[in-house]
């Protein structure tokens, strides 16, 4: 499927809006164009392995997660945990500082706020679809 010029976008049907692509775009790409130009062939691949249906969806969600993956080696977390790392080696770290311990206590909250967030958000949709909380565990 080719892109046409004057395509409209539903900014309501969008994931992010406009706004918040310009920031990402400029904040990334500002002074590398061949790097802009590497992630639009790598936005293009996925489109429009989305859009060839429900194995394209998959395989481009597996892509996406993969990515997620690697980009984390470029990010500032990255450096920071390596330099924890590397403090941990010395043996001078208190216990509650190791990485371990930080990383574990986290992820434990994080997977509660998450799950906490997944239950509100599934009742205000049960709450918008009509139906009742029982109805839905059938």
């Amino acid at each position: 499927m080719c892109i046409a010029d004057d395509l409209e976008y539903d900014a309501e049907s969008m994931l992010t809006d406009g706004e918040t692509w310009l920031v990402f775009l400029e904040t990334a790409f500002r002074k590398d164009s061949t790097g802009a130009d590497t992630l639009a062939h790598l936005l293009f691949i996925i489109k429009e392995a989305i859009e060839s249906g429900p194995d394209g969806v998959k395989r481009a969600v597996i892509t996406l997660s993969y990515g997620l993956k690697l980009v984390y080696q470029y990010t500032d977390e990255h450096k920071l945990a390596l330099k924890l790392y590397l403090q941990y080696l010395t043996g001078h770290l208190r216990p509650q500082d190791e990485p371990l311990t930080l990383l574990d206590s986290a992820i434990e909250r994080g997977a509660i706020d998450i799950e906490q967030a997944h239950k509100k958000r599934r009742t205000v949709k049960n709450k918008h679809s009509g139906k009742s909380r029982i109805s839905n565990r059938r």
